[in-house]
Order: structure tokens, then C-alpha cells, then sequence
């Protein structure tokens, strides 16, 4: 795979400075790419990593950056990166078909072009999109609904019932439509209540490694178009994860929480059941939500407040021993003022 400076440029729609017609065969960082690879850096302040690249090309976001280099200048470089990055490094063409050590029964229907590896269970009335990859130890439930060109990586479980849009990535171990945690008390009992309802995953979404969708009480717990969940990621019941919203690592949503299109929540973040992140919020790391967020708020800290109010309590919590300290100097002086002072009376 190769490519000429001016086809990345008409790629990531930037303006080449230097030789159009210079061949580029990969992309990589300043510090790893080879004599034809593009590099590429996000701002002035890591032009110093291009001091001692080898990269033929490089991407900027300024034409002032990268000295006499041939280069694309494109306002959005890390857009740009993803692009030619996924120009140079297509999709794996698996075309395994069915593998005879994978168990598929008789009444699921499998699209044209589907990958099934060794085994995988696909169980009865499944349907399997054209051009879907199941790896290994995939296991997709009865009545399961898995779209066109989506990959389910090794041990992904997708319970029966359960919907998974177009061009879903689902990676390894994460499990979608296990039971909500919900029980109801029964003096110091816990009695199971049964979770009756589904998980319904829209296209385009990418959930990581050894995450769990729960399913929902009734209806559906709903993912839609465009998430973007990493590992370790804990979705409650008839949760809604609303479009082209981030999820980082370890977050955790409670029940029935409502998290608005684009919001972004950073890692550790945990959300207390039945509130309402809304479009467009950002909720910083290691949060926890315990009241609704309003459309495009921050928020940070335990117990979750405007991330303003935050960074001023941070720094006063890092200043309490110090005021600590000049407190007690204070009490001891106005135990000598006052023992002084009653002496002076008698």
C-alpha cells in the first residue's frame, strides 16, 4: 500500500508543501517512523520530536512546523492520523467462511460473506449480517441480531434477544444482555428480580475489552449510534447511552441512567441511578454523578460539582494542614492572651 503526498493531502482535505508527488508507504510516530512513512504532530510544543525523525513527510497543523520537511498542513491532525492510518491499515479481509468446528443451528441465518471461526455457538433464529467476523468462542444467544461488517472479537457473549447494529466492534470478553442487578428485600434477603427485557446496540458503536451491557428489567437498555466505550465499562439496566458519546475506562452507570448525545465521561467515572448527564457534558475522572449534569456542563470530584468550584476546593484541601497548623498557633496564643489576661484581673 503506498500513496503520493498529494493523494493523503486530497485524503485528509489539506495542502501539501514540499514534493506532491514524494511516495509514502505507512505512517508512524516522529520517533518510530522509517524514510517513507508520513509523521505527523498535533502542536507546536512537540515540533521537537521531529528533530531526529526519519520520516519522509510530515503532517502540522501550522506550515510554520517541521522546518524544510515535506509536509500537509491540515488543521485537524489527529482527524487526519486516523485517516491516512486507516488508509494504510485496511480491514483484515478474513474471508474463513464457516468453520466446520463452529456449532451454528439449522434455523439461524447466516448473511453472505460471514466469518465464523472455530468454536463459535450460534443459536436458533440468530441472524448473522453479510460480511460479520465472529472469532473464536463467540457465543451469540437465540434470537440475537448481529448487523453487517461488525466483528465480535474472542469470547464476546451477546445473550439470546439481543440487537447489534452495522459495523459494531465489539472486543474481547465484553458481555451484552446479562442480567440487570436488580433484587428486592426480603428482610436481609435478596430476591432476585427477573430482568425481562433486551439490549439494543445501533451502528457504529465500538465497545472494548471485558465490558458488560446489561439488559434491561423491561423494554431495552439502549446504545446508540456512535458510541464509544472502553474497557471495563459497567452499563446498568434501561440504561441510554445517547449518540457519539465517550464512555473511558472503569466508568460505571447505574439503572436507568440517561447519558446525552456526544457527552464524554473520563475514566472511573460513576453515575448513581435514574440521573440525567445531558448533550454535550463532560464529567472528569474518578467522578461520582450523584445529580443530574446539565447539557454541556463539566463536572468534577466526589461528590460531582462545576469543575471551576472543584479546582478551587482541590487547591484549598491542599492547603488544610498548613492552615491547620497556623489555627493551632492561634488557639495557643489566645490561651496565653486569656491566661495572661485573667492573671492581670485578679
Amino acid at each position: 500500500m503506498k500513496a503520493t503526498l498529494a493523494q493523503l493531502a486530497e485524503l485528509v482535505q489539506g495542502e501539501v508543501s514540499g514534493d506532491p508527488c514524494l511516495e509514502i508507504h505507512g505512517i508512524s510516530s516522529p520517533e518510530l517512523a522509517g524514510p517513507k512513512d508520513i509523521t505527523f504532530i498535533v502542536s507546536p510544543r512537540h515540533e521537537h520530536r521531529l528533530g531526529t525523525t526519519r520520516a519522509a513527510a510530515v503532517m502540522v497543523p501550522d506550515g510554520s512546523l517541521g522546518g524544510n520537511m515535506c509536509k500537509i498542513v491540515v488543521p485537524r491532525v489527529y482527524l487526519a492520523y486516523a485517516r491516512v492510518a486507516a488508509f494504510f491499515h485496511p480491514r483484515d479481509q478474513h474471508g474463513v467462511g464457516v468453520s466446520p468446528e463452529a456449532w451454528v443451528h439449522p434455523e439461524a441465518v447466516l448473511g453472505e460473506g460471514v466469518t465464523v471461526y472455530p468454536f463459535v455457538w450460534i443459536g436458533r433464529g440468530a441472524r448473522i449480517g453479510d460480511r460479520a467476523v465472529l472469532y473464536p468462542m463467540v457465543c451469540v444467544g437465540e434470537e440475537c441480531q448481529i448487523g453487517e461488517d461488525t466483528i465480535l472479537y474472542p469470547g464476546v457473549v451477546v445473550y439470546p434477544g439481543c440487537s447489534v447494529g452495522k459495523r459494531v466492534i465489539v472486543h474481547a470478553g465484553t458481555i451484552i444482555g446479562s442480567d440487570g442487578f436488580g433484587y428486592a428485600r426480603d428482610g436481609t434477603r435478596s430476591v432476585k428480580i427477573p430482568q425481562l427485557g433486551t439490549v439494543l446496540i445501533e451502528d457504529d458503536v465500538e465497545i472494548g475489552a471485558n465490558a458488560a451491557v446489561d439488559k434491561a428489567s423491561f423494554g431495552a437498555t439502549w446504545i446508540q449510534r456512535g458510541v464509544k466505550m472502553d474497557n471495563l465499562v459497567q452499563i446498568g439496566h434501561n440504561v441510554v447511552v445517547g449518540e457519539d458519546a465517550v464512555l473511558a475506562g472503569q466508568v460505571g452507570l447505574a439503572g436507568s441512567v440517561q447519558i446525552g448525545r456526544g457527552a464524554v465521561l473520563a475514566g472511573q467515572v460513576g453515575v448513581a441511578n435514574h440521573l440525567r448527564i445531558g448533550d454535550g457534558a463532560m464529567v472528569g475522572s474518578k467522578s461520582g454523578v450523584a445529580q443530574d449534569v446539565p447539557p454541556g456542563g463539566l463536572v468534577s470530584g466526589i461528590p460531582a460539582i462545576p469543575h471551576r468550584n472543584w479546582l478551587r476546593s482541590s487547591r484549598a484541601f491542599s492547603r488544610l494542614p498548613e492552615v491547620l497548623r497556623r489555627l493551632k498557633d492561634i488557639e495557643k496564643r489566645l490561651d496565653s492572651l486569656e491566661r495572661r489576661t485573667g492573671n492581670g484581673t485578679e
